[in-house]
């Protein structure tokens, strides 16, 4: 199990969970200032702006009636003072309605005190200003004007400045509250910052925390490969740290120790392969004086064979015999065949003439076929003819030619049976000979048979002793055989296990291992093998034979010689 505090996934989700945090905390934080900024603006509208814009429509609706009271006592006339009041009452009725909702949006109770007392001078006001349009209304303008001079004017400045009072303390409110507001901000801006700029540095530290953590064994294992691929199997590398990484150099290490303990092992059996091979090189040396043996024993056959030479003199005297009475059967036999060709040329000869025969007989066939078609072509032209002879004439005239060529034909004819009995004749005199010749030559097989009997007496006895020398000769064969076989393969298969040895060699030296490790094993080259062998001194005769035992030496023994040069 991997430490979870030295885990790399571990230590990657965790840094990026920490991110995701601050990533969270500052957008929490940003999500809060414009929330913050929106309230501000919510209670700057809801209070100051409504309470300013509710003073500013009962100061406008009072300076409406204010004028109107003005403008009635100037023109002095009574018959528009009726409507002036319908329109100050309306005037009254936005003012009271003004005073109304700024009472609802104001929360400060000195604030709520003030325009209170505005309300009830208001009241004052809209009251004495009645009383002056009643008078108005009466015609009464003297009296008016001097309420007017007296009180109005007393009633409409206390107003004017109570409203006025109020409007400056909205104004100052609301610059207290936009101040708050700002402070608020710059507050929650420098908050914020702040918490950027420690996301960063956390963000940076995490960075080059998990940079170090990873790019320090990633260099030990990037050095521990490269050794390794340059043959040190002896590089050591210190693994303190437990998390994949950990685990991944501990692998290199375990690998390391595993190709060491294989290379260590190769070495040794590259040694041990070199001694085999001396080995098989003192049992060649071993072969190749038996095989010496072998050919003194091959030379001690040769005098039985001077026995048997007596015999085989007399068989060739006979074959010479034999040889001549055949080459006379050959002569007789050629010339029987000379007359058998004559014989068949002259049949085809004979060939040709019936085939011509045929011809004319064919010709003949159609002469008659047409005359039979004029004989009846006439007849038809006899009947029809009349007066009209001609062509009876012509059709007689084509009967008659066709007469004379089916005589000509037929003397033709006549010629080649003569010309064919003369040929067929002539065969039957050739077959004649032929019978004769065949006769001597029967005559000369029989002599022929005569000598062979001799031979088959003389080679029976020549097969006895033959029998006798072979049952030897095949014992000392088999020897030879094996032996050839055996010191042809083991000299192969040295040589083939010497290069390997040296090749097998030569590829580990390119690995450097730990001596101390090794057990004692030597890595070094092995002892030469020494690859002069003595060839056997054979005489003519057990070259000879060698090279028959080569020739009889089975498939299956070259094929192993095969593929043991292969290994």
């Amino acid at each position: 199990m991997l430490n979870p505090k030295k885990s790399v996934r571990l230590r990657l989700s965790g840094s990026l969970a920490v991110c995701i945090v601050l990533l969270l905390i500052v957008g929490a934080l940003g999500i809060y200032s414009a929330q913050r900024s929106q309230g501000s603006l919510e209670t700057t509208f809801n209070t100051n702006v409504k309470a300013l814009e509710q003073l500013g429509i009962m100061r406008t609706a009072i300076l409406s009636n204010r004028v109107k009271v003005v403008a009635e006592q100037r023109d002095q006339n009574v018959a528009t003072v009726a409507s002036t009041q319908a329109e100050m009452a309306q005037n009254d009725v936005h003012t009271n309605a003004a005073m109304q909702t700024y009472l609802s949006v104001i929360s400060d109770e000195q604030e709520r005190a003030q325009a209170t007392r505005l309300q009830q001078s208001i009241t004052a006001l809209q009251g004495d200003l009645q009383r002056m349009m009643t008078m108005m209304a009466a015609g009464d303008f003297t009296a008016a004007s001097a309420f007017n001079a007296a009180t109005l004017r007393g009633d409409y400045q206390v107003v004017i400045d109570g409203i006025a009072g109020l409007f400056e303390g909205e104004v100052a409110r609301a610059a207290q509250h936009n101040q708050n507001s700002l402070a608020a901000y710059e507050a929650l801006r420098n908050t914020v910052l702040g918490v950027i700029a420690l996301a960063i540095a956390l963000a940076l530290a995490l960075s080059v925390w998990l940079v170090r953590g990873i790019m320090t064994p990633l260099s030990k294992a990037r050095h521990f490969a490269n050794e390794l691929a340059l043959g040190n199997l002896a590089v050591e590398t210190d693994v303190t740290c437990k998390d994949e990484f950990g685990d991944m150099l501990r692998a290199l290490t375990a690998m390391q120790q595993k190709m060491a303990g294989v290379i260590r092992s190769v070495s040794h059996n590259a040694v041990a392969v070199n001694d085999s091979a001396q080995d098989i090189s003192r049992g060649n040396e071993d072969l190749n004086r038996r095989t010496q043996e072998q050919a003194a024993s091959l030379e001690e056959t040769a005098a039985s064979m001077e026995e048997i030479t007596t015999t085989v003199r007399h068989n060739a005297d006979n074959a010479a015999q034999a040889d001549r009475l055949v080459r006379e059967v050959s002569q007789q036999a050629q010339t029987g065949g000379n007359v058998v060709q004559s014989a068949v040329s002259a049949m085809g000869e004979i060939s040709a003439s019936s085939h011509k025969i045929a011809t004319i007989v064919s010709l003949i066939d159609e002469i008659a076929f047409q005359t039979n078609l004029l004989a009846l072509n006439a007849s038809v032209e006899a009947a029809r003819a009349g007066e009209q002879g001609r062509g009876f004439a012509v059709v007689a005239n084509e009967v008659r030619n066709l007469a004379g060529r089916s005589a000509n034909a037929a003397r033709e004819i006549k010629q080649l049976v003569e010309e064919s009995v003369k040929r067929v004749d002539t065969g039957a005199e050739l077959v004649n000979r032929s019978g004769q010749t065949l006769t001597e030559i029967v005559s000369s097989v029989k002599r022929v048979t005569d000598l062979v009997s001799e031979i088959a007496v003389a080679s029976r006895e020549q097969a006895t002793g033959i029998d006798q020398v072979n049952v030897a000769v095949s014992q000392m064969d088999a020897v030879t055989q094996q032996n050839a076989a055996l010191v042809e393969e083991s000299s192969m298969a040295s040589r083939a296990l010497r290069n390997r040895a040296a090749e097998l060699q030569q590829e580990i030296s390119f690995f450097k291992v730990d001596t101390s490790a090794s057990d004692g094993v030597s890595t070094g080259n092995a002892r030469p093998i020494s690859t002069s062998i003595t060839p056997p001194v054979r005489s003519d005769r057990t070259s000879a034979l060698a090279a028959r035992t080569e020739l009889k030496r089975p498939a299956a023994q070259r094929q192993e010689v095969e593929e043991w040069a292969e290994f």
